[in-house]
């Protein structure tokens, strides 16, 4: 499950420094330079400096980055140079809420790809910071508390929140496991939210240099997904088997339906129906579940 969320996740960065297939500006050579540029310079930090300097690497990489793409004509400014000092949230920013059944089905989908990565980002953030969790009570109150965070950004007009692979990476990379200094972090960023400069300064970093970043952090994720396969006695030939087929079907490009249902979600569940043998109620709930699913992504593609 890791290995499919770090990988979906490496592609996302990937398309920041691309682009997309079709569009202007794909393969642009200034955007996949500094991507690359953005990347080697978080390695050269990362291997010449020690101490503190080191678990910036990241940051300091995202700067040089910014800094070169500065030099090269890349960065807009026009936005940073906008008045007003202060940007606060609005409250019901598209009306009072209403229920609509049309647009609640797709967010159920999305909601078992959220549920399939928090549960696989619980257990690999556990093991970054070497802690021993239980899995049947860590998981579910990670998947509430992005309920309530949901529930609560709605009011704001906030799309679905979910658990953020990247903070994983940074932990790993940074060697920062603290939870005091995630909070404290958290509150700064609340800050920053009603610092209109300090965020139009942020807005103006180019997008291939935020994927090269994204891709390093997002690359870490995916050898703690290795590091935990090697540990899974892949000399069995029923884990081998998992293993596969979850690949398989977590990396496969399903099209339209990568919208409503990701394949990181069939990836996951597949293997945890197949590694766990889920008992015969479990069994019929998982196949009822998937055929309500099935249905719901027929009707709504026709």
């Amino acid at each position: 499950m890791i290995v499919i969320v770090g990988v979906n996740l490496v592609k996302v960065g990937a398309v920041l420094v691309t682009g997309r297939p079709g569009e202007p500006g794909f393969g642009d050579p200034t955007n996949l330079g500094l991507g690359v540029a953005t990347i080697g310079f978080t390695v050269v930090f990362y291997l010449l400096f020690t101490g503190i300097l080191r678990q910036l690497a990241v940051m300091l990489g995202l700067l040089a980055g910014t800094v070169l793409a500065a030099v090269l004509g890349a960065v807009d400014l026009g936005r940073a140079a906008q008045d007003g000092l202060v940007n606060a949230p609005q409250l019901l920013p598209f009306g009072s809420p209403q229920f609509s059944l049309v647009a609640a089905l797709p967010l159920m989908l999305y909601s078992l790809a959220s549920m399939a990565e928090a549960t696989g980002q619980t257990v690999i953030n556990a093991e970054a910071v070497g802690k021993e969790i239980d899995r049947r009570t860590a998981v579910p109150k990670t998947i509430r508390g992005d309920a309530l965070t949901s529930l609560a950004g709605g009011f704001f007009g906030l799309p679905l929140m979910v658990t953020s692979g990247e903070n994983i990476g940074i932990v790993r990379v940074t060697g920062v496991r603290s939870r005091f200094v995630t909070a404290a972090a958290g509150i700064v960023l609340i800050v920053i939210g009603f610092l209109a400069p300090v965020t139009r300064a942020i807005s103006v970093i180019p997008s291939a240099v935020i994927g090269g970043t994204a891709m390093v952090v997002f690359a870490v994720i995916t050898v703690l997904g290795i590091q935990m396969l090697g540990r899974s006695d892949l000399d069995r030939h029923t884990n081998t088997f998992v293993c596969a087929v979850a690949l398989a079907l977590g990396l496969l490009d399903l099209g339209w339906a990568l919208v409503l249902l990701p394949a990181i979600t069939a990836g996951a569940w597949l293997s945890r129906l197949v590694h766990h043998r889920l008992d015969a109620r479990r069994m019929r709930l998982f196949v009822l579940a998937f055929a309500l699913v099935s249905g719901l992504v027929l009707m709504l593609g026709a």
